[in-house]
Order: C-alpha cells, then structure tokens, then sequence
C-alpha cells in the first residue's frame, strides 16, 4: 500500500508530530516527488501511498482508509489532494489535520472524461513522455520551464508509472465528486498551496477550499506551477513544518496572530492581512507606474471593501496618497482630526508623539520652515483589511525650499530634497499608530547648515526636560557567551519572499555575513540610502551595510514588522520596519558623528526591496543619521552632568 520513508533519511529541523503523516501523490507520481520535502523536515514515520488499484475516488479513499492507521495527519498533491478530502468526507474522526497542494475541490466536467482517455490511449501508443512534454509549459512556472533535471524526475516518475496506472488513475479524477458542499464540515487544522504560476488546477479554485474550510490557511509558493513540492521545496517545507505544529484549528484565526494567515503572494480575505491580488471584487493600485490624479481619482468606484472609511476613498492606497497630498501639499491639516485618533502615538526619531493635536502642531511648524513643500508619493506596501485594520508603509520623496524662519532658523532660500518611509496603523478612517522615519540630515546637509549645531540644541532641549540616554549594558545581539541566533525568527512573515528577506537580514546585520549580499542581490541592483545617496552594483551596497556596522560594531538587529505586495513591475515589494541598538565604538558611514564617543544609540529604519526573479533589484533604507548626532549629543550632556 505505501513506502514508509525512515526517519535516517531525513535532515534539517525536527518536528514534533505524534501521528503518522500520510502523503498522497498526484497523477503518474510516487515518492520522489516528496522526497525534496521531506530532506528539509524530520518525521518519525511519513507513508507515501500507492495510488492505484480502484475506479473511482470513493473507492480509492476507502481502500486507503482501510489500510491507515487508526489517526493520522493527511497531506494530498494534486489527484492526492481529490482523494484526501474523499477521505476526510468518509472519516471525519480520523483524519488529525489536512493539507491540500496543488488540487482542486471541484468535480469533473463532463467533457473532460473524453479527453483523459485519448491521451491515456495515446500514451499507450507512443509512450508516456509526450504526456508530460506536451503539457509541459503548464505544468511548471515559467522560469522552470528549461530546468532539464526537474524535467527528468517528472518524466522518470511517469515512465515508471506506465500507462496503466495512467488509466488507472484518470478514471479516478472523471469519477469523482464535488467536494465543495462538503468542505464547511471539517473542523480540523487545514493548510492549502497553490504555486503561485499554476495552470493545472485554478488559483480560485484553492481560494474555494480555503474559503469553504474554516479557519484555512492558504498561501501560494512563488517560483512554481502545478508541482510546488519539487519546484520550491524550501517553501513548502516552510509550511509544512508550521503546519505540523499547530495546536487545534482556531490557532488558524487568531486574529491577534500577527502576519500568520497570509498566502505568499496573495491571501484569505477572512484574514488578518490579506492581499489583494486573488480577490475578484478588489483592484488596488499601485504607486509606481500612476500620476497623482489616477491614484486619487474623481469618478472611480470603490473597489476595495473599506467599511468605516470616508466614501472619497476607493481603496487603501488611494486612502494613504490622498489624504496625505490634502493634509501636507494642500495644508488640510485639519483633515488630522478625521484621520488620526485623538489617543494616536507617532514614533519618530528624536521623540513620540502621543495625541493627536501635537500632530498638528508639528505638522504646521514644519510647513512653516517649508512654504513650497511637496511630497510625492513613491510607493504604498500594505496588508490588512477593513476589518481588523490596515498596515501601510508609504514611501515619500519631498522637495522644497527653505524660504521661511522656523524651526532651522533664517531662511537659506536653498533648496532640497529627501526620503521618508511612514508606516501607519489604521482602523475605519483613522490612523491610530505611526512610525515615521525621515531623513532629516539630507536636509540639513543640502541647506549647507552645521548639524551639530542642530542636535546640540536638540540634545539640550531634551536634557533640560529631564531626558537622558544612559548605556544599560549588553543589548540583545547575544547574551554574555552566547553567539548570535543561528537561525532568524521568521513568525512575522506572511509568505516566503518575507521570510526570505527576514532570513538574508539576519545573515547580514546579526551574523555578519555581508557575503550574503552578493548571494541575493541583482549585480547591477540599485541602492536608495540615506542622505540621497544613488549607488548601484552589490559592492557599494556591501559597503554601505557594512559601514553602517562599522561605526555601531555591537548593534544588535531587530525586525518589528514586515509586509509585502506583488508589483506590477514583476516580482514582489517588501517593506520592514527594524531597529539597531548599540554604541558608537566605531568607524563607518556615520562620518558625522566623529571619533568614537562610546555612546549608546538607536536606530529606527525603515526599507522597501523589490524582488523579482529570485533577486533583489531596489533598495531603499531610511534612517537619520542627525538622530544618532543627537543621541551622541545627550549622551555627552548626561555624562558631563
């Protein structure tokens, strides 16, 4: 009935499972079409089964379920997924949890029976590898298409499977039953992937399955088709290895689980943090390609739920690009009382704001300094939903001229121009927490004015007030002996290209390993730094993370969130939002901060990448190195006292 894969043969990363894990191969599959899988996991007993021997998916599920442990966990690819939820539909009580890959929910059409046997017919004529090759183009992501050794293995496992088991098998898929109405009744931990180029079995329907099933998780894998399992392993096993060890299926709808219920390139609309690009009912633009007047438009209907929001807004983007343009380059800043809570906090880099006049406040003494203001929207990354709020992480480029006494003094009447990223919380209308990172040392810079000037008067005002910043010891890069985390903390990314930017940040800021760089960036990518900087190809990136340590050689690195969209442009945009703690004991980038001064300090920043092709293509990093000025600043006045 089944091959039993020991656990000997297995590495990476044990699991605790305390039921047999049973796996059901698709059409002309066996084994190996897991073994990639099960090389990243570590299972005391997994059993691929033997998909052959009945005519129909009942039939089959009932064999199989004879021939089952008495309990067991249940994961299905393809043909194995149709006959998995059989399988459950008969057995509800013994199956623990359920994973569905690559498969659909739906029954047969009828003119599909018709075709299934010609082509069984001519396998039987001319052989099993036109079956494969002439489907090929469908059955793997594009950028698979030429790969010879994934085409082998797929070719190897229909040869060896013969057109009987072909004949076998497509009768099985023609008499099959609709799945659909069952789906409401199982109640167990559910996972389902779809790669995110599969053609076989439609996104919508993996959308159905995860719609149908309560509390589904449901996630596409990028960089695959139809066979996700030998196309991104790595990804799978990902899931898998979290799906294993969920508790009981409400851990799948916590809401206050952040980032869990998101797919990999598009998500649940049930879920907290979902993408948009799967939703039928939902376009929302995107920043990069569109003039001002398409992303706020007049006469465009609403095309993202957003309950609770002004009827101006046609969807999340157009939201954060709207009412930013009124309140900063129209001077609506009264719009700050319908948009922001009265309790809001804004966390910035030389302070917290924690209501919502002193945001208008601030807003109003920075456009006094610059009268001829604008920000222009760059980009808008964000997950969330209406219902248990949106995440945005808004990337601005601003330009003006200081024309005006304010809060830099006399008027230079130069001009500038700068970078900041704004993440932002939102609930019905109104913003209630935001992290703003701005570069305001580009500015100082570009008005030829002296920084320390500015972060000494800034230092002072704060210690005057009573603030210090004293070193409390070792920060949280490693605990006394101990080396730095081995592996990166992933529980915040909604989808692999996420995880896959957490685990290169962990390799390069907490390990150090700045070869990664070259390993996951473009070789002619473009970096977007701090104080403007345009730089491009992965050396003078490598420098320019290298110096920022340089000069802070015990920072520790820590991620507070992570979200991504796809691009219209191709690939995916990922936006963190991180923070470094360490002391200046070091020579790097930070030139403005001088000689070591020993003193500790905080980074907050924020990053936008683009990845498309496996690759990082853009990067842009905001942080402020007159922060840093001034924290070195107070540090000195602190210690002087």
């Amino acid at each position: 009935m089944n091959e039993v894969i020991p656990a000997s043969s297995q590495m990476e990363g044990a699991v605790t499972v305390p039921l047999p894990l049973l796996l059901l191969p698709g059409t002309v599959c066996d084994a190996r079409l897991f073994a990639p899988l099960l090389k990243r996991l570590a299972l005391p007993v997994t059993r691929v089964i033997d998909m052959t021997g009945e005519a129909t998916t009942p039939d089959l599920a009932r064999r199989i379920l004879a021939e089952a442990p008495e309990r067991f966990s249940l994961l299905g690819f393809s043909l194995g997924g149709i006959v998995a939820l059989e399988m459950v539909a008969q057995a509800p009580e013994r199956v623990a949890r359920l994973a569905l890959v690559d498969t659909t929910p739906c029954s047969d059409p009828a003119a599909n029976a018709d075709k299934r046997r010609a082509a069984v017919a001519r396998a039987r004529a001319d052989g099993m590898d036109g079956y494969i090759l002439d489907a090929w183009s469908n059955l793997v992501a594009p950028r698979n298409v030429d790969d010879a050794d994934l085409q082998a293995l797929i070719l190897a496992m229909a040869r060896d499977a013969g057109p009987d088991v072909l004949a076998s098998q497509s009768e099985v898929a023609i008499h099959r039953l609709d799945s659909r109405p069952r789906l409401g009744a199982i109640k167990v931990p559910t996972l389902v992937l779809a790669g995110e180029a599969e053609r076989i079995c439609p996104l919508e329907a993996h959308r159905e399955i995860a719609d149908g099933i309560p509390g589904a998780w449901l996630f596409t894998i990028p960089d695959a088709g139809h066979f996700a399992p030998l196309e991104n392993p790595s990804a799978v096993a990902r899931h898998i290895r979290n799906w294993l060890d969920w508790t009981d299926s409400n851990q799948a709808i916590t809401a206050d689980h952040q980032g869990a219920i998101m797919s990999d390139s598009e998500s649940n609309p049930k879920a907290k943090g979902g993408a948009p690009s799967l939703r039928n009912s939902e376009n929302v633009l995107q920043v990069e390609r569109r003039d001002y007047p398409d992303l706020a438009p007049t006469n465009r209907k609403r095309s993202q739920s957003l309950e609770g929001f002004d009827d101006i807004y046609t969807d999340i983007v157009d939201y954060i690009i709207r009412c930013t343009h009124k309140i900063w380059d129209e001077r609506d800043i009264g719009l700050i009382y319908t948009h922001y809570t009265h309790n809001c906090v804004l966390y910035g880099t030389t302070g917290t704001i924690y209501n919502r006049e002193d945001v208008v406040r601030d807003t109003i003494q920075r456009l006094v300094s610059f009268p001829e203001r604008r920000g222009m929207g760059t980009q808008v990354i964000w997950n969330g939903n209406d219902q248990d709020g949106f995440y945005t992480s808004h990337l601005v480029t601003g330009s003006g001229r200081h024309t005006q006494y304010g809060h830099l003094g006399q008027p230079t009447g130069r001009p500038f121009v700068s970078r900041t990223i704004a993440d932002c919380m939102i609930h019905r209308n109104k913003i209630y927490r935001e992290w703003v990172v701005a570069d305001q040392m580009a500015i100082i810079k570009q008005l030829g004015l002296d920084p320390n000037h500015f972060a000494m008067r800034t230092a002072k005002q704060k210690f005057d007030a009573g603030l210090t910043s004293l070193d409390i010891g070792e920060n949280r890069r490693f605990l006394g002996q101990t080396p730095p985390a081995e592996k990166a903390d992933t529980s915040l990314a909604h989808n692999d290209v996420e995880a896959q930017t957490i685990e290169m940040l962990h390799e390069v800021f907490t390990k150090r390993m700045f070869g990664k760089i070259a390993e996951v960036y473009a070789p002619n990518a473009q970096y977007h730094g701090p104080l403007m900087k345009e730089l491009y190809g992965v050396a003078a990136i490598v420098h320019q993370h290298l110096g920022l340590i340089g000069s802070l050689p015990d920072a520790s690195y820590e991620i507070q969130h992570v979200a991504s969209n796809p691009c219209e442009e191709g690939g995916t945009k990922v936006a963190v939002r991180w923070i470094m703690e360490g002391h200046h004991l070091g020579y790097g980038i930070l030139g403005e901060l001088g000689d070591p001064t020993g003193k500790r300090v905080q980074v907050m920043g924020m990053s936008h990448y683009h990845w498309k092709d496996g690759k990082i293509v853009d990067e842009w990093n905001v942080y402020d190195e007159l922060s840093l000025l001034v924290q070195v600043r107070l540090g000195q006045l602190a210690e002087a006292a």
